[in-house]
């Protein structure tokens, strides 16, 4: 009959928990440098589909042979459509012109080119003028509307168009 003999292969219960502890560790540090990078992307992401939405509305304009205007103030972010018949802005909320409140850690500052003939967002927040006017010839108002995040140091980011080109989102320089 064969005796029992301790192998020497395998390992002991010290040295898996080492490894354990080691792999807890880096998966830690790998975690929590991604937080950073999670809000940066959100930031992106809605930079970029508040882009494609003026856009779309500025098709919506061009179709429909109807101006439409972006509001932009402190409830965030809303769409309009104007009625010739009562000479006022009737707000759309059908998706995706409906009101897009963002997270309150974002500002926003909207910046108009002064053209001829073009309307000027008021002084007066009672005065119900759109920021940014999309008409129906296919033209945009010219604008640059920053987002600039409040809660961490970042490049802002920059929505401009030039009255005749897509709506690009881009990042803005140093702070």
């Amino acid at each position: 009959m064969r005796a029992f003999t301790p192998s020497t292969r395998g390992f002991t219960l010290i040295e898996i928990l080492v490894v354990v502890l080691v792999v807890s560790i880096l998966m830690g540090v790998v975690a929590s440098s991604f937080s950073g990078s999670d809000r940066e992307q959100t930031l992106r992401g809605y930079s970029e589909r508040l882009a494609l939405r003026i856009e779309f509305a500025r098709d919506k304009a061009l179709q429909s042979n109807r101006e439409w205007g972006v509001f932009i103030d402190e409830e965030g972010i809303r769409f309009a459509e104007f009625d010739e018949i009562n000479a006022l802005w009737s707000p759309r909320s059908d998706k995706p012109f409906n009101a897009d409140p963002y997270d309150r850690n974002v500002e926003f500052s909207v910046s108009v080119e002064d053209l001829p003939g073009t309307l000027q967002a008021p002084e007066d927040p009672d005065d119900d003028i759109p920021n940014i006017v999309l008409f129906s010839s296919g033209e945009t108002t010219p604008f640059e509307i920053t987002l600039t995040p409040i809660e961490w140091e970042t490049r802002p980011w920059l929505l401009t168009s030039d009255g005749f080109t897509r709506t690009s989102a881009t990042r803005g320089d140093e702070t």
